[in-house]
């Protein structure tokens, strides 16, 4: 007697794409996916990095590039110290793109603010990563550098707007 082979049942998934600035933003995005968006949460995430430039640079370059891909949600994560002007937000968001800005400054000035130390109006974005990247558990570019300083627990607890608003897309629920 033969045995009927059925085939597997594929979930519908629910895609997301989502865009940082650089390299810092996507190493820290896929360790906030890796937290929040585990295997078989419905949820399928791509992390790009949009290799930096102006927020209009990024913009269209993730227009053009991501513009055939069928994607349920599309997020855009810019720096807050250098927003998109009016137009071109209004461009994103023509082509379907969520605005997320760092806050406050960049990456590192929200991840010092979830770390509850003061981010001060005068620290440039550089000088922000100076007093973040050290402490890292490796390189700012690896999303295991991420793992010990910014655990699942603190990401939860943080209400810097921005974690919060990543955390719930990773989190498949609706922007607020």
């Amino acid at each position: 007697m033969r045995k009927i082979q059925r085939k597997p049942r594929h979930a519908v998934l629910t895609t997301l794409l989502v865009v940082g600035e650089g390299a810092d933003d996507r190493a820290f995005i896929t360790h906030m996916k890796q937290l929040f968006c585990p295997r078989g949460s419905g949820l399928k995430v791509q992390v790009e990095a949009g290799d930096g430039g102006s927020a209009g640079n990024i913009i269209s370059n993730s227009i053009r590039s991501y513009r055939g891909a069928a994607y349920d949600r599309r997020i855009l994560l810019l720096d807050a110290d250098l927003p998109p002007t009016e137009a071109e937000s209004k461009r994103a968001e023509q082509a379907g793109y969520e605005i997320i800005l760092w806050q406050p400054q960049c990456l590192e000035g929200a991840l010092l603010e979830a770390l509850g130390e003061p981010v001060r109006a005068h620290e440039a974005s550089q000088q922000l990563k100076q007093r973040l990247h050290p402490r890292l558990a490796g390189h700012h570019t690896e999303p295991a550098a991420y793992a010990t300083l910014f655990p699942r627990t603190l990401l939860e607890s943080t209400d810097n707007p921005a974690l919060l608003q990543l955390r719930r897309a990773l989190l498949n629920q609706p922007a607020e």
